[in-house]
């Protein structure tokens, strides 16, 4: 499992895992009504919506955030995925959760604004999720246990790279990407 040295490192999702204590999820239907509550392996195993949220952090010079998922990830091993991402907590909001994981994965505490929600189903999540916007030009601090690498990319860059499939893209962030695209205007 985890060593507990490594779990005092670690943000506070890896440390609740290393001490045992279970992470849970709302289940949702197609229209995002909880219908109740499930384990995260629960939720993965047997398929169950669920929710999640993306942040975009964009730049003054309109580049993109991009992050490259950490190989500790048991998802998207090493894909490139959103600024910051993750789920929706059973007990949060969509809101509270973006902030958490702006703030847990990139060490910002900034204004967020959602721009829309959107279904991500596939063979390996059926999620509702929340995409939101942070504009911001501070440093930023990432998380090395979540994710490897990190970059501002032109949108345009990015465009490119999904067709070329030069770098591996996680299907949610192409799926936000698309959303977010329409929300620019491109």
């Amino acid at each position: 499992m985890y060593s507990i040295g490594r779990c005092f490192r670690r943000t506070l999702k890896y440390k609740l895992r290393c001490i045992g204590m279970a992470e849970y999820f709302y289940v949702v239907d197609e229209e995002d009504n909880v219908i109740g509550k499930a384990l995260r392996e629960e939720c993965h195993r047997n398929r169950l919506i669920h929710r999640s949220v993306y942040v975009f952090v964009l730049n003054d010079e309109n580049k993109l955030f991009i992050q490259k998922r950490s190989e500790n990830k048991d998802l998207y091993k090493g894909y490139y995925t959103g600024s910051a991402t993750g789920h929706v907590d059973y007990g949060e909001e969509y809101d509270e959760a973006a902030r958490r994981e702006l703030k847990e994965e990139l060490g910002i505490e900034a204004p967020i604004t959602r721009i829309c929600k959107f279904k991500c189903f596939s063979d390996v999540e059926r999620e509702i999720s929340a995409l939101y916007l942070c504009r911001y030009n501070g440093p930023i601090r990432f998380d090395r246990e979540e994710i490897s690498e990190g970059l501002f990319m032109s949108l345009e860059d990015i465009k490119r790279d999904m067709e070329t499939g030069k770098r591996r893209f996680a299907l949610g962030f192409k799926t936000a990407f698309k959303e977010f695209l329409k929300f620019m205007g491109e």
